[in-house]
């Protein structure tokens, strides 16, 4: 089976459970509604939906402020069409085919209009969409950093530095302890390796092995505490042929088999050509 074809079924059977849940656009309701929330003196890290609690860092309340303006149907529709066309402006500039819209992860991402869906083309824009995309999700930067982007990284830092007096740093901090816990609780303790610390010596082994370039795209998804489906979106540009098959599984523990699959992979002589994803095939 090839993986376009393998990503298509998986985002199907996404999509069914999806429909069953309700309407589209949750993620994007709850971060709207936490700058919402924001913007009007509230605590936004009070803010739940179906149970559900807003826990991004405070620079993400920048970044959907502009939508609390507009209808959040339009809203949740700008989110999506933005993510959909960048997403694959991103893919064109990458070399990367067009099929690749259908990975999992971007499709329940962009199905819950979530703010993620827009880091690959602003990180891929340059150094100002880089900057943006770190505003966007915090850890954006961390490709930035690994890929030597440091103007990017610069930007970011000097809109969060200039920002701080208006954001609600004090309250985020304060209740730090409380929103990590909260997230992890959400996340069910996230896709990544830090559900425990053999996990993460095995995953920055094959980080290693892997190597920056590609390591740079795979840090986050696999490393970042409390990881969720959806961040594998930023590893596409530095997926192999088997790990990307792998990512595309919702499983806890199937982003550290990938990254364990991609240092075999880029480890033995012949079994892929370089450049991929940049030229693959199906």
């Amino acid at each position: 089976m090839c993986l376009a074809t393998w990503f298509s079924v998986i985002s199907a059977m996404r999509l069914v459970v999806l429909v069953g849940l309700g309407e589209p656009g949750f993620d994007g309701r709850l971060y709207i509604e936490a700058s919402r929330v924001w913007l009007t003196g509230g605590d936004p890290w009070n803010v739940q939906l179906n149970g559900t609690a807003y826990a991004a860092p405070p620079p993400s309340l920048l970044a959907t402020a502009p939508f609390v303006v507009l209808p959040v149907s339009i809203a949740i529709g700008l989110i999506v069409g933005a993510g959909l066309v960048g997403t694959w402006w991103a893919l064109r500039r990458l070399g990367i085919p067009a099929w690749w819209l259908v990975f999992p992860p971007f499709v329940d991402g962009l199905w819950n209009a979530n703010p993620q869906v827009l880091l690959l083309p602003l990180i891929v824009a340059g150094s100002v969409g880089g900057a943006a995309a770190t505003i966007v999700k915090v850890y954006a930067a961390v490709p930035l950093i690994l890929l030597g982007r440091l103007r990017a990284v610069a930007l970011a830092a000097a809109v969060i530095v200039v920002t701080v007096p208006v954001l609600p740093w004090e309250i985020y901090l304060r209740r730090f302890g409380e929103i990590s816990g909260r997230l992890e609780a959400q996340s069910q303790g996230g896709m990544s390796a830090t559900t425990s610390w053999a996990l993460i010596a095995i995953a920055v082994l094959a980080l290693a092995v892997i190597g920056r370039r590609r390591a740079a795209w795979l840090a986050v998804p696999g490393l970042w505490p409390s990881t969720q489906w959806y961040y594998a979106t930023l590893a596409v540009p530095g997926l192999t042929p088997v790990a990307a098959a792998l990512m595309a599984i919702p499983a806890q523990g199937a982003v550290v088999v990938a990254l364990v699959a991609a240092a075999i992979e880029v480890s033995v002589p012949g079994w892929m050509d370089e450049s991929w994803p940049a030229r693959p095939s199906s």
